[in-house]
């Protein structure tokens, strides 16, 4: 099953109704810059504490994927904190609805770690699965399941400190509402065109690329050797 089919999967069955018709994935709030600012200062904190050098010095040596492991679930008020964060980059209005939206993205994930064999909790597996999404989004490129695949391999070999990774919960929880948001928002777009939300949705991409790995978003390729930088 390609990423682009859990992307769908997480679309109709994470979303409110009001999201089927481009409500929410639609304009979203990548068109915001201070969604997008909240957002990159979040991964940014996640990058420090997960990469011990730069991903392009990892991978300048072999990389020996650590074995996966489940984690425990992370605590009901740590994720309603971090939905509370992103969701303050819209509209004082829509800020309930938008929070109430990541934590349900967030409890949906789960379904795609199973889907895409990733062990419960995993960071490795949040980071490959926001990699894997912000790089379709900015590229406007597919990423088929044994790309996805080699990508989990070398996050599990490239994130440095795993106890601290799996010990900083507000970030695990921060990207995989991310991805799971990014992915479906670029579904949506397929089926209500948008060339002024497709831009920013590509601006969006990159600047979670940029923020996560530490580098320039056009540098960056998923394909069937997983992540590779031109």
């Amino acid at each position: 099953m390609q990423f682009r089919t859990i992307a769908v999967i997480a679309m109709s069955v994470a979303a409110p109704a009001s999201a089927q018709d481009g409500g929410w994935f639609g304009p979203g709030a990548f068109d915001s810059a201070i969604f997008n600012a909240q957002a990159d200062a979040m991964l940014r904190r996640s990058h420090q504490r997960i990469f011990k050098e730069s991903i392009e010095e990892s991978l300048g040596h072999p990389v020996n994927p650590a074995p996966s492991a489940a984690r425990p679930a992370v605590s009901p008020p740590v994720v309603q904190q971090v939905a509370a964060e992103l969701a303050s980059g819209f509209p004082a209005s829509q800020r309930g609805k938008a929070a109430a939206l990541f934590g349900d993205l967030y409890r949906r994930y789960g379904q795609l770690e199973r889907q895409l064999g990733i062990a419960a909790g995993d960071p490795a597996g949040g980071i490959a699965s926001l990699t894997a999404a912000s790089y379709m989004a900015f590229a406007d490129a597919e990423v088929s399941d044994t790309a996805f695949r080699a990508l989990y391999r070398q996050m599990r070999g490239l994130a440095a400190r795993p106890a601290a990774a799996g010990e900083d919960a507000q970030g695990r929880v921060t990207i995989a509402i991310l991805a799971t948001y990014l992915a479906a928002t670029r579904e949506a777009l397929k089926q209500h065109p948008s060339t002024e939300r497709a831009a920013a949705l590509k601006a969006a991409g990159g600047t979670y690329l940029r923020a996560l790995l530490g580098v320039d978003p056009a540098r960056v390729q998923v394909g069937e050797q997983g992540l590779t930088l031109r």
